[in-house]
């Protein structure tokens, strides 16, 4: 039942991955998609995991609380991802590609740990 959740989160995950990714031309900061899949993969296990389910069960996963963090993941990466207009400076874009880098990391710690305290809790 726990094997099959996790499915049905990285199938919504990827769902919203693709709609982003392949519509929106969102790539996030990082400019890949399976660094964005990855977030929201994790996104979708953390609230499934800390969230009081409300509305609809599908094989024992409320899907309103779990969607709604992927699809505001989603959301808050397309809005960081950069804008090219014209030629960048490679010197000017370093800075925030270290930042970048930075807060991914930073970012997946975080998100880690907050599946696995809210699997063992």
């Amino acid at each position: 039942m726990l094997f099959m959740k996790f499915i049905l989160i990285a199938l919504a995950a990827f769902l919203v991955g693709v709609v982003f990714y392949y519509v929106f031309k969102s790539t996030g900061p990082w400019g890949n998609f399976w660094s964005v899949l990855l977030i929201l993969i994790l996104a979708g296990i953390a609230a499934d995991a800390w969230i009081t389910p409300i509305g609809p069960y599908y094989q024992g996963v409320a899907w309103f609380p779990v969607m709604f963090v992927i699809l505001l993941f989603a959301f808050f990466m397309a809005a960081s991802t950069p804008v090219h207009r014209g030629k960048i400076d490679p010197v000017e874009s370093e800075p925030s590609k270290v930042a970048f880098g930075v807060f991914f990391w930073f970012l997946m710690v975080l998100l880690i740990t907050a599946v696995i305290w809210g699997l063992i809790i």
